[in-house]
């Protein structure tokens, strides 16, 4: 009896050590809460976890790379609501302001050097753990190359723009300034991201560019155009031309202004009372502005090979007249915005 109660003991006595010297896992402290050894302030940091280690390394990535996109896109969403929005071809809307390559968070994270210093398989979970983690100053310094360049070609357009006393010209200049804006504004925002106190230097580049709208639609108010036309047949011309800029976004009238809208058609008629009337009427519209200048000019002939015939000149001319009225509401548009430098809608 007291042999069977020794052995027992023995045996229990060896369990009991088992047990004693068994550890439990050790978790890290970054898998319980990844903020406390990765601060936000000094990393951009994110934790992934899958069924291998470069499974949770991938997830990690991922959800650093949605990080920065959604800040950035935040960001830019809230950045362009103060900025001025207008009608007509001129004006500039703040929803063109947005991420238009998506690929550019792709490039961007690879870019910011993504490292993965730590991985942990978790035995009673049976999953891997990962770090995917950003130095913000080492990634602030990779980065600004990217910003810099967008600048200086933002800068380029910008000053052109100020420099130039014809409003007509200047929205040329300033819509490029616009569009190298949105380039700029975009990686202003991915430099946000990655370092609030050093993006903070380039506040006044972002004035400029939430400047330009309402400067564009200022110089559309200083651009009234007065219209002058010269052989017209029943105002045919003079409706096309007046309906065809208004719908541009400029102000069209018969005042004088500082920029003048010319109009000059020649109808090129041959025949006479005896026989029938021929025209083949050109076209030339002009704007001029303060200087003197010829800031847009767009020629129409006609194209038809043997001409508007009619009865009389003055019918030959109101026939024509209206196939002429057609191509300028069709025509001018296009080219007004290809030299102008407005893409189309």
């Amino acid at each position: 009896m007291n042999k069977s109660c020794g052995f027992i003991g023995a045996v229990l006595a060896v369990l009991l050590f088992g047990c004693a010297t068994t550890k439990q896992q050790e978790i890290p402290q970054w898998v319980v809460n990844y903020r406390s050894v990765y601060p936000n302030s000094e990393f951009i940091a994110q934790r992934g976890e899958g069924k291998t280690a470069d499974e949770a390394m991938a997830k990690a990535d991922e959800l650093i790379a949605r990080y920065i996109q959604t800040n950035v896109d935040t960001a830019l969403s809230s950045s362009t609501k103060t900025m001025v929005v207008g009608a007509g071809a001129e004006a500039v809307a703040s929803e063109e302001v947005e991420t238009e390559n998506r690929t550019e968070i792709t490039s961007t994270v690879t870019l910011l050097n993504v490292e993965h210093p730590v991985t942990f398989y978790d035995k009673n979970e049976k999953k891997w753990y990962a770090m995917s983690v950003i130095d913000r100053e080492e990634a602030w310094k990779r980065y600004l190359p990217n910003i810099e360049t967008a600048l200086v070609t933002f800068n380029a357009a910008f000053k052109k723009a100020n420099s130039e006393d014809e409003p007509f010209i200047a929205n040329v200049y300033l819509r490029s300034a616009w569009e190298a804006g949105k380039i700029l504004l975009e990686r202003l925002e991915y430099g946000r991201t990655i370092s609030e106190v050093k993006e903070a230097a380039y506040k006044t580049d972002r004035d400029n560019i939430a400047s330009i709208p309402a400067r564009m639609l200022q110089n559309n108010v200083d651009s009234t155009l007065s219209l002058a036309i010269s052989g017209d047949n029943g105002n045919i011309i003079r409706e096309a031309v007046s309906s065809t800029f208004s719908n541009l976004g400029m102000t069209v009238g018969e005042t004088s202004s500082i920029y003048k809208l010319e109009v000059v058609i020649t109808d090129n008629a041959t025949g006479d009372a005896d026989t029938i009337y021929k025209i083949y009427p050109d076209i030339k519209i002009s704007i001029v502005g303060k200087s003197g200048k010829t800031v847009y000019s767009y020629a129409l002939k006609w194209n038809e090979a043997n001409g508007q015939a009619a009865g009389t000149i003055e019918r030959a001319e109101r026939l024509a007249f209206q196939k002429m009225a057609a191509r300028i509401k069709a025509e001018v548009p296009i080219d007004y915005r290809a030299k102008m430098g407005i893409k189309e809608e």
